[in-house]
C-alpha cells in the first residue's frame, strides 16, 4: 500500500520521494529505512512542491498535462504513485491505458535511459501490467548489455531492482543487476539505497551477498549507518540466510560497540537474527544483555519475551542478570500468558538449564491438565521441561509414556537423529518419573528395548548418532583435547569403557574406574559388578556463554543437567570435564596431567602419577 510522499519539480520534471508501508511479513526496520527515503532532503534546484492526493486532483492535472511523450508518461507515473491508497486503483488503471496507447509509437527511437526509466515506473505501478511486459520485450529486442546502461542514473537502477519481482524477465533483471554491481563501489553512497536494493524480490539475495564489490560497498557504509539501518541490514541477512562473515562481522561489531541503547524492538530483531545466523560473539551478547536491562521498564508483551527467550536459548546465553529479568517479568505477568506462550517460555528455560523457572513450571502444570492443544513434539518438550524442574505428575508422565503417544511421536519423523533425540527425551522423562515421584508413579515407562521397532537398537551405530547429537557432528574438542589426553592415561582397549546411552537417557562419553586408595586405574576386565565412573565432557557448544564460572554444572545445558541428576540417582558418581579446564595448557603433557587430576577423586592440581594395574 502506497502512502503519500514528497513531490518536487526538478528541471521541469516531477520527482517523487515516496515511501511504502510494510507489506505483510516486513520488519519494522524496513519501515524505518523506507521512512528515511521519504524524509530525504531535495536538491537545491527544486522550484516548487506539488502534491496530488486524490484521484480527482490527479485526473484534473492529467487533463491540463496530457501524456504525449515518454517524458510526459514518466512525470504522470511519478505523480500517480503518491495518490492516496484508496484512489490508486483508478489512477493506475488510467495510467496503464494511456501508456498502452501512447508509448508504443516512441519505442523505435528510445535509448536505454528512457526505456529503463519507463520500466522502473511501470514496475512500481504494476509489475504484471501489459505496458510493463511490452517495455521488457523492447529491452530484450534492443539486446542491451550491462555496459549500455552506464548512463542510466544509479538511483533509477536501484529503484527498478526494488520494484522487481518474480514476474519480471530474468534476463532483464540480470542485465540491470550486473550494471548496478559494476558501479556499486563508486556510486552506492547511502544506506537507503543499500536497503532498497535488498528489498527487491526479483533478484536472488545471493547475487548481492556473494559479490565482492557489493560486500565492500556495504561494509564501507556500516560505520556511518544509523542503528536502525544496521539492525535492518542484519535482519535482511537473517531472513534470507546470508551469512557472509565479512559483512556480518562488521555489522555485529558496529552494533556491539555503539553507545546508543538498543530499543526493545531492536533487541528482538538483533537477537533473533544472531540466533538464526548462529553468529553471536561475546560482545554482541553483552550488548544485548546490557541494553535489555536498561529497557526492563518498557518490556510489555509476551511475544517479545518469547522471541528473546527462544533466541537466548539458541545462543546458549548464560548471563544470569538477563535470565533473572526475563523470569521476573514472566512471573509478574503470568496471568496475561496463554498456555502456549507459557509452555514455550518454560520449555526454553528447561532447554538452556535455568533453574529459576521452577515456580513458573509449577504454575504451568495445572494449566496443562485443562488444555492439551499443543502438537506432539511441543507437548513432549513441555513435559520434558516439567521433568527438568521436578514438577512431573503421574498424569503428565503417562501422557507421553503411553504406547500410543510413543508410537505417534516416534513415527512423526523418519530422520534417524531426530528419532534418537525423541527416544532419549522419553527415556529422561521415564527415569525422572520414577526418581522424582519416589516410587509413587505406576504408569507406563520406556527403556532401550521400547525403541527397537523404530530402528534404534543402541548398538555402535546408535551410539555414534547419539555422539553426533551432542557434538553437532563436530567432536573436535572432545576428540582432540579430552579423549586424546584420556587415552594416554586410560588406554581404550584395557582401562576405558566405550561411550554409551544409559537407561536414564544420558549420553556418557567414556567410563573409568579409579582406585582411590592406590591412585591406580583399574583394568576393565576387573570391574566386575562395581560401578565405574561415567565421564562427561562439555565443550564450547555444550555450555552456556557469557558466564563467570565456566566449570560450574549450572552452566551446562538443561538436558545435560537432567542427565547428570538422573545418572547420580542410578548410583553412579560421574566425572564432569570442561573444555575450559584445558584452556591454559601449553602442551599435551599438561593436558594429560589435568585430565588425570580431574579423574582422581578429591585431588588438587598437583603432580599425580597413574600406574596401570
Amino acid at each position: 500500500m502506497w502512502g503519500r510522499g514528497l513531490i518536487s519539480i526538478r528541471n521541469g520534471l516531477v520527482v517523487s520521494r515516496c515511501r511504502m508501508s510494510a507489506v505483510a511479513g516486513s520488519s519494522a526496520e524496513i519501515d524505518d529505512f523506507l521512512h528515511t527515503i521519504s524524509s530525504a532532503t531535495t536538491h537545491s534546484s527544486v522550484k516548487k512542491v506539488a502534491v496530488l492526493e486524490t484521484a480527482p486532483e490527479f485526473f484534473k492535472w492529467l487533463e491540463q498535462n496530457p501524456v504525449k511523450s515518454v517524458e510526459n508518461f514518466i512525470n504522470a507515473a511519478r505523480l500517480s504513485i503518491n495518490v492516496k491508497s484508496e484512489d490508486q486503483g483508478k489512477v493506475f488503471s488510467r495510467i496503464n491505458k494511456i501508456a498502452t496507447s501512447v508509448l508504443p509509437s516512441f519505442y523505435g527511437n528510445l535509448g536505454p535511459t528512457e526505456i529503463v526509466e519507463m520500466l522502473r515506473f511501470a514496475l512500481q505501478i504494476n509489475t504484471k501490467s501489459q505496458i510493463s511486459s511490452d517495455i521488457q520485450k523492447l529491452f530484450l529486442e534492443k539486446n542491451f548489455k550491462a555496459v549500455d546502461l552506464r548512463d542510466v542514473p544509479f538511483p533509477t537502477l536501484v529503484m527498478l531492482i526494488r520494484y522487481s519481482d518474480s514476474s519480471v524477465d530474468q534476463k532483464v533483471l540480470d542485465t540491470i543487476a550486473d550494471s548496478l554491481l559494476s558501479r556499486i563501489e563508486k556510486e552506492l553512497g547511502n544506506a537507503a539505497d543499500l536497503l532498497t536494493i535488498l528489498a527487491g524480490e526479483g533478484v536472488q539475495r545471493s547475487k548481492w551477498f556473494y559479490n565482492e564489490a557489493f560486500i565492500k560497498a556495504a561494509e564501507k557504509l556500516v560505520p556511518v549507518m544509523g542503528l536502525p539501518e544496521k539492525c535492518a541490514l542484519l535482519k535482511h541477512m537473517s531472513i534470507h540466510r546470508q551469512r557472509n562473515r565479512q559483512l556480518l562481522g562488521a555489522i555485529v561489531h558496529s552494533i556491539s560497540t555503539s553507545n546508543q541503547c538498543l530499543s526493545i524492538p531492536q533487541i528482538v530483531s538483533v537477537v533473533s537474527a544472531c540466533a538464526s545466523l548462529t553468529y553471536y560473539p561475546p560482545k554482541i551478547a553483552k550488548k544485548i544483555s546490557d541494553d535489555l536491562i536498561k529497557n526492563s521498564n518498557v518490556l510489555d508483551n509476551w511475544n517479545d519475551i518469547i522471541v528473546i527467550t527462544d533466541s537466548f536459548v539458541r545462543m546458549r546465553m548464560g548471563d544470569q542478570n538477563s535470565w533473572k529479568l526475563l523470569v521476573r517479568w514472566a512471573t509478574e505477568n503470568v496471568k496475561q500468558a496463554n498456555v502456549v506462550q507459557l509452555s514455550r517460555f518454560v520449555s526454553g528455560l528447561a532447554r538452556v538449564g535455568e533453574p529459576s523457572g521452577k515456580p513458573l513450571a509449577k504454575v504451568l502444570r495445572p494449566l496443562l491438565a485443562k488444555e492439551r492443544a499443543l502438537k506432539q513434539t511441543a507437548w513432549l518438550n513441555t513435559v520434558y521441561s516439567l521433568a527438568y524442574f521436578q514438577e512431573l505428575d503421574e498424569s503428565l508422565a503417562d501422557s507421553v509414556l503411553n504406547k500410543s503417544f510413543v508410537d505417534q511421536v516416534m513415527s512423526s519423523t523418519m530422520e534417524v537423529h531426530d528419532r534418537l533425540r525423541k527416544a532419549m527425551t522419553l527415556m529422561l522423562i521415564s527415569s525422572a518419573a520414577r526418581v522424582d515421584m519416589q516410587g509413587k508413579y505406576h504408569g507406563p515407562t520406556v527403556n532401550k528395548e521400547t525403541f527397537a521397532s523404530y530402528g534404534i537398537t543402541f548398538d555402535a551405530k546408535t551410539i555414534r548418532n547419539a555422539r553426533q547429537l551432542k557434538y553437532s557432528s563436530n567432536p573436535v574438542e572432545c576428540d582432540g583435547i579430552f579423549l586424546k589426553s584420556l587415552f594416554k592415561i586410560a588406554p581404550q582397549d584395557t582401562h576405558c569403557g566405550l561411550p554409551n546411552v544409559e537407561e536414564c537417557g544420558a549420553f556418557v562419553d567414556a567410563y573409568v574406574m579409579p582406585d582411590e586408595k592406590s591412585e591406580l586405574l583399574v583394568n576393565t576386565s576387573q570391574w566386575g559388578t562395581n560401578k565405574p565412573r561415567p565421564l562427561f565432557f562439555y565443550g564450547w557448544m555444550q555450555t552456556k556463554q557469557n558466564v563467570s564460572n565456566m566449570t560450574s554444572e549450572d552452566n551446562i545445558l538443561g538436558q545435560e543437567q537432567l542427565g547428570l541428576r538422573l545418572i547420580r540417582a542410578q548410583g553412579y558418581n560421574p566425572v564432569v570435564v570442561y573444555k575450559s579446564e584445558f584452556d591454559y595448557c601449553s602442551s599435551d603433557i599438561e593436558k594429560i596431567f589435568i585430565c588425570s587430576v580431574i579423574i582422581l577423586v578429591n585431588k588438587k592440581p598437583s603432580y599425580v602419577m597413574l600406574v596401570f594395574l
